[in-house]
């Protein structure tokens, strides 16, 4: 795997953190947060309303991240294990987030209209819109396979996957992607 210009600095810091520093974790912190909350962000669909939610898994990956630095046997996986990290928190926030409206519809009155409302073509054809509307876990491979550019390896080391799957769930997504903007064409 080739090594990025960042890991260094990045294993650095980790380590450093590891032993206590305080500085260290705030400068990993303030290196990673804008990654982290983009991720977030397309994890958790780009909205306005997601884009909170996303700074609020941000907070909650680096509470994990301090609980768990320790753990971290290899310095250099920090960038698969930060990213493993914030896919469960945004995993967490999905089904938050599903419950949640399970608990609306329950609350709305008999005879609304529980549909989805059509996609417009323009929707349909919108790449973001159509990542949009994958599964979850394929949408996890897609958006750090092309969004923050890891290698399959480091994918599955991130959500615990063998590599295979990875790579099953980015061709699955691809398929999806197809489907969909060939049914817009």
């Amino acid at each position: 795997m080739d090594q990025t210009p960042e890991q260094p600095l990045d294993e650095y810091l980790v380590l450093l953190s590891q032993a206590g520093s305080i500085d260290a974790m705030d400068g990993l912190a303030r290196r990673w947060t804008p990654r982290l909350l983009r991720y977030a962000a397309r994890m958790l669909g780009g909205s306005t309303e997601s884009a909170e939610t996303a700074r609020d898994v941000v907070q909650e990956t680096w509470v994990g991240a301090i609980r768990g630095l320790s753990g971290l046997r290899d310095p250099s996986q920090f960038r698969a294990w930060i990213y493993g990290i914030a896919t469960r928190k945004c995993a967490d926030a999905i089904r938050t987030n599903i419950r949640r409206r399970r608990l609306d519809v329950h609350s709305v009155a008999v005879g609304a209209s529980f549909g989805e409302p059509a996609a417009s073509v323009e929707e349909r054809i919108d790449m973001t819109a159509g990542i949009r509307l994958l599964p979850p876990k394929q949408r996890a491979a897609v958006n750090l396979f092309y969004g923050e550019d890891l290698t399959v390896e480091e994918i599955a080391s991130a959500l615990g996957i063998p590599a295979g799957t990875v790579k099953s769930r980015l061709h699955q997504a691809r398929q999806a992607l197809k489907r969909n903007l060939g049914e817009a064409s």
